[in-house]
């Protein structure tokens, strides 16, 4: 205890001092008299409750402003979600009204053409090296049979390859066993279009049919199974062998079959 006071005896005595003054001025006031005391006492309990008043102030505007803050984040928080939700709304809706626009695409190319169809969507994909197909969510029970030509309002998809009451399996035209019969739009020259997986092949072109980059492809309607006229590739690539008597002749399926999402199924 002693070390305590020996270590403090300087703030001990400031307190005393203050206490005393305080005393003094408390007497002095109580009797209605005034000393030469008063001044300083006064100046030393004013800046000291300036002081108190003052922390005390400074802790209540740093409560508010905490809370202030907490009301803030809370907010900002709500209005993140808000955000959020809304965001997904907006892509729901957005793909609604592509899907709706497609539909009505789909449905004003069945106007166009009096031929029946079926409009089908796609409920599965299979690729590999020695297949390309596409499961359709409507089979026999919607009429749809063996060798029925799939389209889409841009061109060609393929043709119906096997059938169930419910669904259907679509051999596309970039599956290796499939084989359409086309013509070159610009001068009539025909051929027989062969799937290559990721695109397709003229079979058989002789080295001097004229055949260049960018020609459609167009079906001729000679195999019996799509109607003449339909838009089915863009030749990419062609290349002359002087050692053979054929060229070889890359084509590029107007349907992106990778972003397939509806289709047309033409029934006979």
């Amino acid at each position: 205890m002693p070390g305590f006071f020996e270590k403090n005896k300087k703030y001990i005595a400031i307190l005393v001092l203050f206490l005393l003054l305080f005393w003094l001025v408390t007497i002095q006031v109580k009797a209605g008299r005034f000393t030469v005391l008063e001044r300083p006492v006064l100046a030393v309990s004013g800046f000291v409750e300036r002081i108190i008043s003052g922390t005390y102030h400074a802790v209540i505007d740093l409560g508010r402003g905490y809370a202030f803050l907490v009301r803030t984040e809370r907010e900002n928080e709500r209005l993140k979600n808000e955000i959020g939700r809304l965001r997904l709304e907006n892509q729901i809706t957005n793909e609604l009204l592509s899907e709706n626009d497609r539909l009505r695409s789909a449905l004003g190319f069945m106007k166009l053409n009096p031929p029946r169809s079926a409009v089908v969507q796609v409920i599965g994909k299979e690729s590999s090296p020695s297949s390309s197909t596409i499961t359709v969510n409507k089979g026999s029970s919607s009429g749809i049979g063996r060798d029925h030509a799939v389209i889409t309002p841009d061109g060609v998809v393929g043709r119906v390859q096997t059938v169930l009451p419910g669904t259907a399996r679509v051999q596309l035209l970039t599956d290796p066993g499939n084989t359409i019969a086309v013509r070159v739009q610009r001068n009539r020259e025909e051929g027989l279009l062969e799937g290559k997986i990721d695109r397709c092949a003229l079979k058989y072109v002789s080295y001097y049919i004229d055949v260049q980059e960018g020609d459609l492809l167009v079906t001729s309607g000679l195999d019996g199974i799509y109607p003449k006229g339909l838009p089915v590739a863009v030749v990419t690539k062609v290349r002359k062998h002087e050692a053979s008597s054929f060229q070889t002749v890359y084509a590029e399926p107007v349907v992106r079959i990778s972003r397939l999402e509806e289709a047309l199924v033409l029934l006979k």
